[in-house]
């Protein structure tokens, strides 16, 4: 009799443990990259064990959700914890529109994972990376630099990227006339930067197949700057062509902000790094911060020359908070650079005109005194987001009013419709 029920309960059970495991294969390409493909039936977690190390993990889907996912993983000091991981086509650069985890990178390496799809059925494309870990002494700080106007301090590739597979060559030079600004999507209370960096160099070379990572500069929280893009002796790394903007990468250069800023605000060493690395590039190249040009050439849409990933492609990045503070951060840029002596390609007459505006700031009166003579002078005044706002003939040396509230424009200055100066106008109350 006892037997018997023992038997029944050995029959109950057993279905049970096997309903429970998803039977899954992994396929270990080489030393940094391994991916596993496995069909989501149940409800029950998928214990992901393996003779190997992984550093970072991204999920890919065949269809959308919007339901989160738990992924449980190993601590520092080896308790477990878990991280919320949501499913989205458009989240960063790399995803080529499938419906996928931002890349979520651990503190130390890995050889178990636990993964709580909840209701989420379907296949799923489990992507693991090794990045092995390397000597953190260099991240110094390195986002001070004696002069403003220089270009700032970096983290060199060389560093970062020791011990990884080399990126392809050949590479591209191209013309920079766009500075783009993206969010890596990850998390936000990372402080191993070189880690974070080197698992997203991973998931660029060998997930998505691309020659090397795909932004020309990343920056991290504490306001350190990473060069991105080996240019392999080929020009610049500002001015080497990357793989950020949809496939349109022709004429940009792409900065990428270490973590999520759908609705978190990125650091003030980070805003403050990033600046001042968007100053030194516009000088550099003689960008107009606030113009717009055609992408890609010659004959694609007007695209902002300072903006933002989603400017351009379908995604949320750089998120929702760090967007809406671009409008700043150009003015900020746009204001570095003309300290530092930037002078644009179309307006190289700037300096014969003789212009000064005074006050500024002001109290909605100034006067714009010009040395040389000027036919039909007018002025276009434009708000933070690069829309006109104001725009008005003048004669020279006669005060004359700008009825706008407080804040921080940007104006040009034309003759006969034609420009010949531009800066940064302060209105204050």
């Amino acid at each position: 009799m006892k037997l018997n029920r023992l038997y029944g309960l050995i029959t109950l059970i057993i279905p049970f443990f096997i309903a429970a495991q998803q039977n899954y294969k992994l396929t270990k390409l080489n030393n940094f990259y391994s991916f596993i493909s496995v069909e989501i039936s149940n409800n029950e977690p998928l214990v992901i064990s393996e003779n190997i190390l992984f550093t970072s993990i991204k999920l890919e889907f065949q269809q959308p959700t919007e339901l989160p996912l738990k992924i449980g993983y190993k601590k520092t000091d080896g308790s477990q914890n878990y991280l919320t991981a949501h499913i989205s086509d458009h989240a960063d650069e790399g995803f080529n529109g499938s419906f996928s985890t931002p890349l979520q990178v651990f503190e130390i390496p890995q050889k178990e994972v636990k993964l709580d799809f909840g209701n989420i059925k379907g296949y799923v494309k489990i992507h693991l990376f090794y990045a092995k870990p390397i000597n953190g002494s260099i991240v110094s700080n390195l986002n001070k630099t004696t002069n403003p106007c220089d270009k700032p301090q970096m983290i060199s590739y060389t560093e970062w990227r020791a011990g990884l597979p080399d990126p392809k060559p050949p590479k591209e030079a191209t013309e920079v006339e766009h500075l783009v600004v993206h969010h890596s999507a990850g998390s936000n209370t990372d402080t191993n930067y070189i880690n974070t960096v080197r698992n997203i160099y991973l998931l660029h070379t060998q997930s998505n197949g691309w020659d090397d990572i795909g932004y020309n500069f990343l920056i991290a929280p504490n306001g350190l700057i990473f060069k991105g893009r080996d240019p392999q002796g080929v020009a610049d790394e500002d001015n080497i062509l990357g793989a950020h903007f949809c496939g349109k990468n022709q004429n940009t250069m792409g900065v990428c902000l270490m973590g999520d800023f759908m609705n978190a605000r990125p650091t003030e060493k980070a805003v403050f790094s990033l600046k001042y690395l968007l100053a030194w590039k516009l000088k550099k190249d003689r960008i107009n911060a606030f113009g717009q040009t055609n992408h890609p050439k010659p004959s694609g849409s007007l695209l902002n020359n300072l903006c933002g990933h989603r400017d351009g492609c379908s995604t949320d990045c750089p998120g929702d908070s760090l967007y809406a503070m671009l409008p700043k951060i150009k003015a900020e840029a746009s204001r570095i650079a003309d300290s530092c002596g930037l002078t644009l390609s179309h307006l190289n007459s700037i300096k014969n005109k003789g212009v000064t505006i005074f006050p500024n700031p002001s109290q909605g009166f100034v006067t714009l005194s010009i040395n040389n003579s000027i036919s039909n002078p007018s002025m276009m005044v434009y708000g933070l987001a690069g829309n006109l706002v104001f725009h008005t003939s003048f004669t020279p040396n006669i005060p004359f009013e700008i009825p706008l509230c407080p804040g921080l424009y940007f104006y040009k200055l034309l003759e006969n419709k034609a420009p010949f100066h531009q800066s940064i106008l302060k209105i204050e109350q």
